[in-house]
C-alpha cells in the first residue's frame, strides 16, 4: 500500500493541489511523491543568525542585518539613477542599494524603524554594500 502511495500524483498531496502542482512539475521536475522524497535542493541558506555590521567581511555569501535606516538619497540620472539607504546597526553602517523599483521603495523606507535584512554583501570601492535587499 505505502509504495503505491509513493507514485500518486503531486497534486494529491495535501495543501499542494493543480497550481502548486504544476509549478512543481515544470521548475522542479517533482512529479510523485517519491520524486518529492528524493527531491535535494541545490543551496540551503541559513537565515537564523543575525551578523552586525562590524562582522561582515568578504566570504560571507549571505547575511543578515537588524538595524535602522539613518539617510535616503536619490542618486543619479536617467537610467543611472539608484536608491542608496544608509542602514546603521550601532557597530557601523552600509548602503543598501536599489537600481530598480527605487521610486516605491523610497515610499516605502521609514526613518528609524527597526528592519531586518538580508541580502548578499557586494564590496565596491573600499565599502560594503546590499544591493536589492530583503526587508522585514
Amino acid at each position: 500500500m505505502a509504495e503505491t502511495n509513493l507514485f500518486s500524483p503531486i497534486e494529491y498531496l495535501k495543501g499542494v493541489g493543480p497550481t502548486r502542482g504544476e509549478i512543481l512539475k515544470k521548475e522542479l521536475n517533482i512529479h510523485t511523491y517519491s520524486d518529492l522524497l528524493h527531491f535535494f535542493p541545490f543551496r540551503y541558506i541559513d537565515k537564523t543568525k543575525i551578523y552586525t555590521i562590524s562582522e561582515i567581511n568578504a566570504d560571507l555569501p549571505f547575511i543578515q542585518l537588524t538595524g535602522s535606516v539613518v539617510s535616503v538619497e536619490l542618486l543619479g540620472e536617467k537610467r543611472a539613477t539608484r536608491l542608496l539607504a544608509n542602514f546603521s546597526d550601532g557597530t557601523g553602517t552600509i548602503e543598501l542599494v536599489w537600481f530598480k523599483g527605487y521610486h516605491w521603495m523610497a515610499q516605502q523606507l521609514k526613518m528609524g524603524v527597526e528592519y531586518v535584512v538580508f541580502g548578499k554583501p557586494n564590496y565596491f570601492n573600499g565599502k560594503f554594500s546590499l544591493p536589492h535587499p530583503e526587508m522585514d
